[in-house]
């Protein structure tokens, strides 16, 4: 019997992680954080066609490899992401009137991605006709430079509201915010756009979800922070304790990447647990 109770044991413990709340590929991110003590690992790689730049006036395909992120739950509620890429490859097919012109020579340039800081704080769970709700605020940090093409070294904030909803097999959310972007052209200007996400993941398999979504921002047009839409589909595939993932991706605005495909792999393990009891000293 004790056995069998081990066999249900993993079984359960499979689909509750194939099923958990999970939203890579997609940008738009989960209302719902990661217990205490849990830790989640992405890696992955993109590859995007016609990827343009304004600041710098390059355009070309754009590789870029490790892609990763870091999210611990650290609280009952609250969950702590750090993101950003190892390497961005940029395969330069033209070149128009920079704002800031790069430096370097050649046909393709690379540097590291811009790194990310982001917590996320549970306001209210899923609840009968109740969305799940949480706050998110992220600090992007300017580790790509100018002088390579592919940044503006400029510091970017982020705040919004994420919701999150189950209809059956079909997981909805939605990413409402607002962004603070530094002008890299004009010293003491910034632009503060509205920022949105919505996405998708239906559940097909007890091992394959089908996703889909769309995220970007709006607002005032100035070089070096234009307007985004991004739209992506895909899947995810869970085997055993690893799930990865395929998708697609179209943008829709002019400085957005032509289309692109994205690839990954995620992790989720306990790295710890809370402790429930009171720790007694002894005197």
């Amino acid at each position: 019997m004790r056995n069998y109770r081990w066999i249900l044991w993993a079984v359960s413990l499979l689909w509750s992680f194939c099923a958990f709340g999970q939203q890579r590929p997609l940008i738009t991110d989960d209302a719902e954080i990661l217990p205490v003590g849990r830790i989640r690992v992405e890696f992955g790689a993109e590859f995007l066609q016609g990827r343009k730049y304004s600041l710098s006036g390059l355009e070309g395909d754009l590789t870029r490899l490790g892609v990763a992120s870091i999210q611990a739950g650290v609280g009952e509620y609250a969950e702590f992401r750090i993101s950003g890429t190892a390497q961005e490859v940029l395969s330069v097919q033209s070149r128009s009137e920079p704002a800031v012109a790069p430096t370097f020579t050649g046909d393709s340039t690379h540097d590291f991605g811009n790194l990310e800081l982001a917590t996320k704080l549970k306001i209210l769970g899923e609840k009968g006709r109740r969305p799940a709700m949480a706050f998110k605020f992220a600090v992007e940090l300017p580790n790509a430079s100018r002088e390579n093409g592919l940044g503006n070294d400029q510091t970017q904030f982020y705040a919004g509201l994420l919701f999150k909803k189950r209809f059956g097999r079909v997981q909805a959310l939605a990413e409402l915010g607002m962004a603070i972007l530094g002008s890299p052209v004009e010293a003491g200007k910034q632009t503060d756009p509205f920022t949105y996400g919505f996405g998708a993941v239906v559940s097909v398999h007890r091992r394959l979800n089908l996703v889909a979504g769309i995220d970007g921002r709006q607002g005032p047009e100035r070089v070096g922070n234009e307007n985004r839409s991004l739209v992506r589909a895909g899947m995810q595939l869970c085997t055993g304790s690893i799930r990865w993932d395929l998708a697609g991706m179209a943008g829709l605005k002019r400085y957005d990447p032509d289309s692109g495909i994205i690839v990954g792999v995620t992790y989720e393990f306990q790295a710890f647990r809370r402790n429930k009891e009171p720790v007694q000293i002894i005197r």
